[in-house]
């Protein structure tokens, strides 16, 4: 059986391991104590892989998510910058191309004069709201 890179076996492989070694053991028990003994075995065996099956599906399905998957989740649902809400408000009529580009020029205004003072500009909105 090939491992993993890591050296360990997948889930898939132990499950094969596990019914090869299964047969081996039932056909000895069969052979050497009994009919009874080799159903019993078996049923043994059946529970207890159903048991590993619903453990390690219980465990996948509450492992904590990988924080930089909540981190890229999160951005892009952040909120749209004020370029992309101005193109938004001209695309949707609210604006008219003068309008638009007026706004436009005074946002890339207001950006350069904050870069140069030395602020962040990430926070800042298209238009005061009063």
């Amino acid at each position: 059986m090939a491992g993993d890179s890591d050296g360990g076996y997948s889930l898939a492989e132990l499950f094969v391991l596990k019914f090869v070694l299964a047969d081996v053991l039932i056909i000895f028990v069969l052979l050497f104590a009994g009919v009874w003994y080799a159903i019993g075995l078996a049923a043994f065996l059946v529970v207890t892989t159903i048991l590993v099956w619903y453990l390690t599906n219980r465990e996948a399905s509450q492992r904590v998510p990988d924080p930089d998957a909540i981190q890229e989740a999160e951005s892009t649902h952040a909120a749209p910058d004020p370029v992309t809400k101005l193109q938004d408000r001209y695309a949707a009529g609210e604006l008219s191309e003068s309008e638009f580009e007026t706004k436009l020029e005074r946002l890339i205004d207001a950006n350069e004069r904050a870069e140069r003072a030395g602020l962040e500009t990430a926070e800042l909105e298209l238009e005061r709201t009063d």
